[in-house]
């Protein structure tokens, strides 16, 4: 009698275990059906030539109510301007509202803009470099092969924005909220952006070399391709995102959990694990099942190829 009992007990458990394993599977392909698309990601905006950027630069865009912008003055900024090629280079707008604002090929090198509202602007091969934006809305932007080199954006809203071939090598977004962004072929090298939220955006093939991104959200995205070799990880999630090939060389996973994540094809030679948790994950490379215990934790560094 015990026996069966016992044996009804594990066979309800392996059917829970699995069942488990399999709506997790299914949130992945769920959340990306189609395979990661690589053939649309743009250049860096260094790369382009002058036809290339005038032609980003010279496209007509209307206001969301279908009026033309008028042109923006420097010392009195307000929503809807255009500043199209502007040098604004050492700004000074605290609190300022620019909200749809165009700034695409504008020069705004070291600007002041703590605390506004630039929310849905338009800043496309801008060139942004050293500027400040801290506190300030910036959702549903578009960023798109901009250069936002060492830009801060702590504590901003920047949910829905488009970073694809941004170059943001060095930026720094400590508590910011990056949903649902589009990071796709994106320079993020030896960026920080410690407990931020980036749930739910795609980053395919972003370059994330020794990038820091400390207890953040990294829930329900697509990494697939995309490149950590040196990054810190740590008490990050990655839950149910796909990252499929991505390369985690040299990183520090310590803390890190992968619940439900879809890890095809990923590389983590070098790689610090400590309590890194793998539960309910699908395709975990064979290389590293050793290191992973019965409740789902690895611990170790992975050093044979």
């Amino acid at each position: 009698m015990k026996y069966i009992t016992y044996s009804i007990g594990l066979a309800m458990f392996l059917s829970l275990f699995f069942s488990c394993g399999e709506g997790r599977s299914n949130a992945v392909s769920l959340l990306f059906p189609e395979k990661p698309d690589t053939t649309k990601i743009p250049e860096l905006a260094i790369f382009l030539e002058a036809d290339q950027l005038d032609k980003i630069i010279d496209e007509e865009t209307f206001l969301s109510n279908g009026n033309k912008r008028y042109e923006g003055i420097k010392a009195v900024p307000q929503n809807g301007d255009d500043f199209r090629r502007d040098s604004l280079d050492e700004v000074y707008w605290p609190k300022a509202s620019v909200i749809e604002g165009d700034f695409r090929g504008a020069s705004i090198r070291s600007g002041r803009c703590e605390d506004g509202n630039f929310r849905k602007s338009d800043f496309r091969v801008a060139d942004v470099r050293w500027s400040i934006f801290d506190g300030s809305t910036m959702d549903s932007i578009n960023f798109k092969q901009s250069r936002l080199f060492h830009v801060k954006v702590n504590y901003c809203n920047l949910n829905n924005s488009n970073f694809v071939a941004a170059n943001m090598f060095g930026m720094e977004g400590h508590f910011a909220k990056l949903r649902h962004c589009n990071f796709s072929g994106a320079l993020m090298k030896d960026s920080e952006f410690l407990d931020a939220d980036l749930t739910g955006s795609k980053a395919v093939k972003a370059k994330l070399f020794r990038a820091v991104l400390l207890r953040s959200h990294l829930d329900s995205c697509d990494f697939s391709y995309a490149d950590f070799t040196g990054a810190g990880l740590e008490e990050s999630t990655f839950i149910n995102s796909r990252l499929w090939y991505a390369n985690f060389q040299g990183g520090h996973l310590q803390g890190t959990n992968f619940e439900g994540a879809d890890l095809k094809g990923c590389n983590f030679f070098g790689t610090e694990f400590e309590n890194t948790n793998f539960k309910g994950a699908i395709n975990i490379p064979d290389a590293i099942k050793p290191f992973i215990n019965d409740k789902g934790l690895a611990t170790g560094i992975w050093q044979k190829q």
